[in-house]
């Protein structure tokens, strides 16, 4: 931990250099007017620069996995309830069909199970059914439970973070790999966590049972 000091604001200047009550002071400022400007251009482009490798690292804290999904969307809401909360629309994700198959409609489309996601949550990808919400997951792993489980991370932490709540059944599609289920108080909604044969997470959602519990998602 660093000393108190290090936080405090740095020791004030006197006109010739010297220290004030004891704390050596900051040598006087020769860099004369046009200097000191550079400098602070330089600074607040470097700033500005270093805005995307932001952006594209963790998810913000307020965007966290847990039973109704990822906030600010929730399982069980209306498709135009959620693109209202997210200010834009979640788009349709492209399937696969046959090149003879004749596209189909808009409505049918939202009458059947289908994913649809949006470059404002890169990575996170949610089911629509009948134009409502019905879970939302993801395997990036700059995203997180909302106690602080990531993809990636081993399903032995999640056992030491969720204890008791933690539901684990095998995976049926590893060896050794498992399902790690918590359940909502009145258990119509979930959080899923799937870890593979090395015991790492691969995936997290939410949303509402039994869909959240769906392994293949919409197939």
């Amino acid at each position: 931990m660093a000393a108190p000091d290090a936080l405090s604001s740095p020791p004030i200047a006197s006109p010739g250099g010297s220290a004030v009550n004891g704390t050596p002071s900051l040598p006087p400022d020769r860099t004369g007017p046009r200097r000191r400007a550079g400098t602070a251009l330089a600074g607040v482009l470097a700033a500005w620069l270093a805005l995307p490798a932001m952006a594209a690292g963790a998810a913000p804290v307020s965007e966290r996995f847990g039973f109704y999904g990822l906030s600010p969307v929730a399982a069980g809401q209306p498709l135009a309830r959620a693109e209202a909360a997210l200010g834009q629309p979640l788009q349709p994700e492209p399937r696969a069909v046959k090149a003879t198959a004749p596209a189909p409609a808009p409505a049918a489309v939202a009458a059947r199970c289908h994913y649809r996601s949006t470059a404002h949550q890169p990575g996170v990808r949610y089911a629509v059914d009948g134009e409502v919400i019905t879970r939302i997951e993801t395997r990036d792993p700059r995203y997180a439970t909302v106690s602080g489980v990531h993809v990636g991370d081993t399903a032995a932490r999640a056992l030491q973070v969720y204890g008791k709540r933690l539901s684990s059944t095998p995976h049926p599609y590893f060896d050794r790999g498992r399902v790690l289920t918590v359940y909502s108080p009145d258990r119509r909604f979930a959080l899923v966590m799937e870890a593979n044969d090395q015991g790492r997470i691969i995936t997290l959602r939410g949303g509402r049972l039994p869909e959240v519990g769906w392994l293949e998602g919409c197939s």
